[in-house]
């Protein structure tokens, strides 16, 4: 008659299915860096392409092929020059303004973003400059969809009520006198 305690000794004493185990512990941990790893490199993809795509805006503008007062012209621009991001133009926001160069304000405000869950844009100032030389802040914030939504957003990223993350591109420029 075998009891409890040699059940237990010959459960402690076998070796059948140990590779089954590791394979099972192992592989959903593998699998979970590889497509974390490649949605890490879709978002570094995509915030590299923003940032190139903020650089030709701001450099047409300072061209004076695209005006710095057309917010819409903006929008085009950086959204023409830069792809991976869905639905480019309802999902960014762009922010144009002076900066007090005494007092440096503004700068450590936080970007305003796109509300994709209830439909709301951020008012955000998009103020020329006067024609004198100012140092202008462009920030742009487009929200975007993980590449692989299985793994979770990367490292922790702060993720919107959509679901979406923020990819957040700063510039500036100084605004020569006309």
């Amino acid at each position: 008659m075998t009891g409890p305690r040699s059940l237990w000794r010959h459960f402690a004493r076998s070796q059948s299915g140990t590779a089954t185990i590791e394979f099972v512990i192992m592989v959903p941990l593998a699998l979970a860096f590889l497509f974390s790893a490649i949605d890490y490199g879709v978002v570094m993809i995509r915030q590299v392409f923003l940032d190139r795509a903020v650089d030709i805006a701001v450099r047409q503008v300072r061209l004076g092929n695209v005006s710095a007062t057309s917010y819409a012209g903006f929008r085009a621009q950086v959204c023409e020059n830069t792809f991976l991001l869905a639905d480019c133009e309802s999902n960014i926001a762009i922010e144009l303004r002076p900066v007090n160069t005494t007092t440096w304000a503004g700068l450590d405000q936080p970007a305003q973003c796109v509300n994709r869950a209830q439909n709301i844009s951020p008012v955000l100032s998009f103020v020329p400059s006067s024609g004198s030389q100012v140092l202008m802040l462009i920030r742009v914030c487009v929200v975007a969809d993980p590449f692989i939504d299985l793994t979770g957003i990367v490292l922790g990223m702060p993720v919107d009520e959509s679901g979406g993350f923020y990819l957040v591109s700063n510039a500036a420029f100084a605004n020569e006198p006309a």
